[in-house]
């Protein structure tokens, strides 16, 4: 039976990944004055096309599960409950990473964040870790 490519799960190594973000930064990268992040958010699931080729080499074989490879703060970024308030993958909260201006849900592993709104968190994110704010 073919698994389809719109249901996708974690990887198993996700738990290591989100402590990883949260020993890096640990506070919203949405908004710092927050406090401490409690959920790791992905700004894309699907690996870049070039990023899985890249990554056949390394024996990371592309399929429909959340990469396992993400970068902290590039990848994926710690936000508050608050900022990730989340309704099916919508959310009408103009602070929530999924509020529909900002989130872009086509379905499984095709669900981002904006670029614009990407580049904001990712920015942060490097700013607060360098600083530890």
């Amino acid at each position: 039976m073919r698994k389809s490519l719109s249901k996708f799960e974690y990887a198993s190594n996700w738990s290591i990944t989100c402590r990883r973000v949260k020993r890096l930064q640990p506070r919203c990268t949405n908004n710092p004055w927050h406090g401490r992040a409690t959920v790791v958010h992905h700004l894309k699931y699907k690996r870049s096309f070039l990023r899985r080729f890249l990554g056949m080499f390394l024996l990371h074989f592309p399929r429909a599960s959340v990469s396992g490879y993400e970068i902290p703060g590039w990848d994926c970024v710690g936000v508050c409950c608050r900022c990730h308030q989340n309704y099916y993958g919508r959310s009408s909260s103009r602070t929530s990473v999924h509020y529909h201006q900002v989130w872009v849900q086509r379905g499984g592993l095709d669900n981002h964040q904006t670029w614009i709104k990407a580049t904001s968190l990712r920015i942060k994110f490097c700013f607060l870790a360098l600083t530890r704010i």
